[in-house]
Parts: C-alpha cells; sequence; structure tokens
C-alpha cells in the first residue's frame, strides 16, 4: 500500500539518518520508502523510523521523525 505524506527534510549530522517533519507520527522500527521528487524524477529511498516526538511549528502540532538509511536504501 502506498500513502502520499508531504514531510519537510532536515539535514542530519550523523550522515546515515534523516529527520523529516510531517503532520503524522512516525511508529518506531516501521520501515517505509521516502520518495524525494526533484527536476529529473523521483528517488526512492528505503528507511526505518528511529525516533518519532511532537514539534511546535507556527503554533501547529508537527512530528518530528527520525529514519535511518537502510543497507541498500536506494530501490
Amino acid at each position: 500500500m502506498r500513502i502520499w505524506r508531504d514531510v519537510a527534510i532536515h539535514a542530519d549530522t550523523s550522515g546515515d539518518a534523516l529527520t523529516v517533519v510531517s503532520d503524522v507520527p512516525g511508529v518506531v522500527d516501521q520501515e517505509l520508502t521516502l520518495g524525494l521528487l526533484g527536476p529529473e524524477g523521483q528517488l526512492d529511498l528505503r528507511v526505518r523510523v528511529l525516533e518519532s516526538h511532537p514539534h511546535i511549528v507556527d503554533g501547529v502540532v508537527r512530528h518530528r521523525v527520525k529514519l535511518a538509511l537502510l543497507d541498500g536504501a536506494l530501490s
């Protein structure tokens, strides 16, 4: 099943993880495909949810979700 969600991606200093801000929480240990859209098409990354915490953005509750890139993350 594919469910599309818009997220804002933030750089992570660890190099093997990404942090995204989403309108829905992540489920720890859930494996997902993160689709990145750009001018050259879509790049799909396989990721696993490490953490998910509520986060206030402009007075609205969002969720800061830390994602680990899985081995062979590109699909």
